[in-house]
């Protein structure tokens, strides 16, 4: 495994989101809460290649990872966000990348 980068910018990104979470599933909360407050949902993303429309991000219970509601031709799908790759140029993508980094 390869040494993380330094991003400091990023690292203040999850510690203010993190800020008040004393355990894991506080700090799911806290990231949940932060897509919620950016307001950049629905925004475009891609799982396995195939384009899709991601709607929401919410904490389920016994799951210990952030899953994204998304549409794609009319139906809805329940997709760990892990999984979505969102384009550089959308808002939500700093937020998911600090997710990411958080999530290891």
């Amino acid at each position: 495994m390869s040494p993380r980068r330094a991003d400091p910018e990023l690292d203040a990104l999850i510690a203010d989101i993190t800020i008040d979470a004393y355990e894991e599933d506080e700090a799911l909360v806290g990231f949940e809460n932060a897509f919620d407050e950016a307001g950049c949902l629905p925004c475009p993303g891609t799982v396995v290649g195939e384009g899709v429309e991601i709607l929401s991000v919410s904490t389920r219970d016994s799951r210990r990872e952030l899953i994204a509601t998304c549409q794609r031709a009319g139906r809805h799908h329940e997709i760990g966000l892990l999984d979505i790759d969102i384009n550089a140029e959308q808002p939500a993508s700093r937020l998911l990348a600090a997710y990411r980094r958080w999530a290891g």
